[in-house]
């Protein structure tokens, strides 16, 4: 081989240097801790997060400190596009010096009371809350973005992303025999669930559908990028099939946790990705002047196999389902008013409107969302449900750190994504890693699956991977011989 092939097979296949490899360490190893600990969200899975995270923070220095000034496609990139997670975090620190409720003892008991903070500056309910909120938040979204900073070549981002699918495809497992076994709590019954809707070791269905809404997008990706990268005989002789399998497996555990909205979503992703490899059949079938009917009602055959085989093993939850919902239909129809989630988010719209430029304060709506509450129960007019989220990760977002706050939430996904010429990059990889992140976001309208550290985590991940994805994928048809 002569010195110029030599170069350019170093060119093609990027060797990690140390830096990439303790990333690469530290978000597998805060991957399987923040899933496996209950997603997160006990108080000590919480803690662990903030502490491991650190590394990832020190990570994020030394790879910014290492970054290739030559490389004008993402130079400076922690200034270039987090610059409004820098001003985010300066509006929630501004508010940890603004109290705005006050701690009393009244008859033995302590009680929050409003207090007079500064009304030009951001305030926060409970400054520590929020103090320790943003860390987390700095910690998941910093350790991700590593992933995009010293990531070498776009293999290295697919194992990143066999690394998601496949933790998540092993959880699936894991949960549907403990669905099946008809366990009674967390681990098979060891850990008891404060939520009766748990899935594997997620405390609620919802957060795992999120959370696999998510990771089905990155087996997709996947197994498009096999179909087009091609070197076997035919599909039946390629990783497509065995990764067909395991997609379903990971989908099938949506409907049986009983999250009816993730169900449908997923729904829509499978049908689009469906729709998605027919047409590339039948094309590829034309181009060869053969007949697609045979291939493609193959297809149609086994997709609706699978699906009534997938509906036989959750028959019991979606019997479940249906009849819970057909009672709240019919409950909404014989009280002749809005259901009692529209009823929360037009409270925490007056929440958010009572503040509407930096809000209540971080992590604060817990606390503050007592004050426009205005449900009450038929049976005892005086008592008050409590709310810890909204169910709206949007509005919940408005009312704590107010337009001004979630509006650099919103630059923060839009400036990297406007920072790219997706025309240009032709991969199906970082299109459906990103369809999978703007399907949360979507059912972030109707649920909070932010709330859950595990969800933020993949996320931020998927994301990152799509960007850097994207970028190296332009990058090679840049050095691509014309």
């Amino acid at each position: 081989m002569s010195d110029v092939d030599s170069s350019a097979t170093c060119r093609r296949q990027p060797r990690t240097g140390l830096l990439a490899r303790l990333v690469l360490f530290h978000f597998g190893s805060l991957l399987v801790f923040t899933t496996w600990a209950f997603g997160g969200q006990a108080p000590w899975a919480r803690q662990g997060i903030a502490a491991w995270g650190a590394a990832g923070v020190l990570l994020f220095i030394a790879a910014c400190r290492s970054r290739d000034k030559t490389d004008d496609t993402t130079r400076w990139p922690a200034l270039r596009w987090l610059w409004p997670l820098w001003l985010y975090d300066l509006l929630v620190v501004l508010s940890c010096f603004n109290p705005g409720f006050k701690e009393v003892v009244a008859a033995g008991q302590r009680a929050l009371v409003l207090a007079d903070p500064n009304p030009w500056l951001p305030s926060a309910a409970r400054p520590w809350l929020a103090a320790r909120e943003l860390w987390q938040f700095n910690v998941i979204v910093l350790s991700c973005f590593n992933l995009f900073l010293v990531l070498p070549g776009r293999r290295f981002v697919r194992g990143v992303l066999f690394l998601l699918a496949t933790n998540a495809v092993v959880l699936a497992v894991f949960g549907t025999f403990q669905k099946l076994a008809h366990a009674d709590g967390l681990w098979f019954g060891l850990v008891r669930s404060p939520n009766a809707r748990f899935f594997a070791t997620f405390i609620y269905h919802n957060h795992w559908g999120a959370f696999t809404l998510l990771n089905t997008t990155v087996c997709l990706a996947l197994l498009f990028h096999a179909l087009r990268r091609g070197g076997a005989r035919d599909v039946w002789h390629s990783p497509v099939l065995l990764g067909a399998v395991v997609t379903l497996l990971l989908a099938t555990s949506v409907p049986l946790s009983a999250s009816r909205s993730s169900t449908a979503l997923l729904g829509l992703l499978l049908t689009g990705a469906l729709a998605h490899f027919l047409g590339r059949l039948i094309r590829r079938r034309r181009e060869r002047k053969e007949s697609a009917l045979l291939p493609v009602t193959g297809i149609v055959l086994a997709v609706l196999i699978a699906t009534a085989a997938v509906a036989y093993l959750s028959r019991e939850v979606i019997a479940q389902r249906a009849r819970l919902t057909t009672e709240q239909l019919a409950h909404i129809a014989r009280e002749d008013t809005l259901n009692s989630r529209l009823t929360l988010y037009r409270d925490t719209w007056t929440m958010a409107a009572a503040k509407p430029w930096f809000g209540w304060g971080l992590e604060s709506y817990a606390h503050v969302f007592r004050i426009f509450n205005t449900q009450r129960a038929a049976e005892l007019w005086v008592w008050r449900p409590f709310y810890a989220e909204a169910h709206n990760d949007w509005l919940q977002s408005l009312a704590e750190t107010g337009f001004v706050g979630t509006g650099l939430l919103a630059l923060l996904v839009l400036l990297p994504l406007g920072a790219i010429p997706w025309r240009r990059a032709d991969s199906a990889v970082p299109r459906y890693l990103l369809a999978g992140c703007a399907l949360v976001l979507l059912y972030a309208w109707v649920e909070f699956p932010f709330a859950n550290p595990a969800v933020m985590l993949t996320f931020c991940a998927v994301f990152c991977c799509a960007l850097r994805y994207a970028t190296l994928d332009l990058r090679a048809q840049a050095e691509e011989p014309r």
